[in-house]
C-alpha cells in the first residue's frame, strides 16, 4: 500500500468567513484620519511660514536701524574728535602767542611739514 502524502496531524479547518467590508471600512476610516492630520499639519506649516517671514522682515528692519545708529554714532564720535582737536589747536596757539611768538612765525611753523617716519629712519643711526 502506498504511503499517504502530507502530515497525518493536519487539522481540518473550516473555511472561516473574513469580513472584508469591515476591514475596508476600518482602513478607510484610518485613511480619513491621516488625511485630516495632513491637512492640519499643512495649515500649521503655512501659518509657521508666514510667521517666519514676518520675523525675518522684522529682523531685517532692526538690522537697518542698527546700521543707522552705528553710522550716527560714528559721525558723532568723528565730530567730537574734530572738536577736541580744534580745542587742542586753539590751546597750542594761545600758548605760542603767550610765549611771544608772532602770528607769522606760527603760520610758518604750521606750514612746515613735520618729518615723517621715513625721514626719521634715514637720519637715525642703525644699531
Amino acid at each position: 500500500m502506498p504511503r499517504p502524502k502530507g502530515s497525518k496531524n493536519k487539522k481540518n479547518v473550516a473555511a472561516s468567513s473574513v469580513d472584508y467590508e469591515a476591514q475596508i471600512a476600518e482602513k478607510m476610516s484610518a485613511k480619513a484620519d491621516v488625511e485630516q492630520q495632513i491637512e492640519s499639519k499643512t495649515e500649521e506649516l503655512t501659518a509657521l511660514k508666514a510667521e517666519l517671514k514676518a520675523l525675518k522682515a522684522q529682523a531685517k528692519s532692526l538690522d537697518k536701524d542698527i546700521d543707522k545708529l552705528q553710522a550716527a554714532k560714528t559721525a558723532q564720535e568723528a565730530a567730537e574728535a574734530e572738536a577736541a582737536q580744534k580745542a587742542e589747536l586753539e590751546d597750542v596757539l594761545k600758548k605760542l602767542m603767550a610765549d611771544g611768538m608772532s602770528a607769522q612765525e606760527i603760520i610758518a611753523k604750521i606750514a612746515t611739514p613735520a618729518p615723517s617716519a621715513r625721514d626719521l629712519s634715514t637720519t637715525l643711526p642703525a644699531f
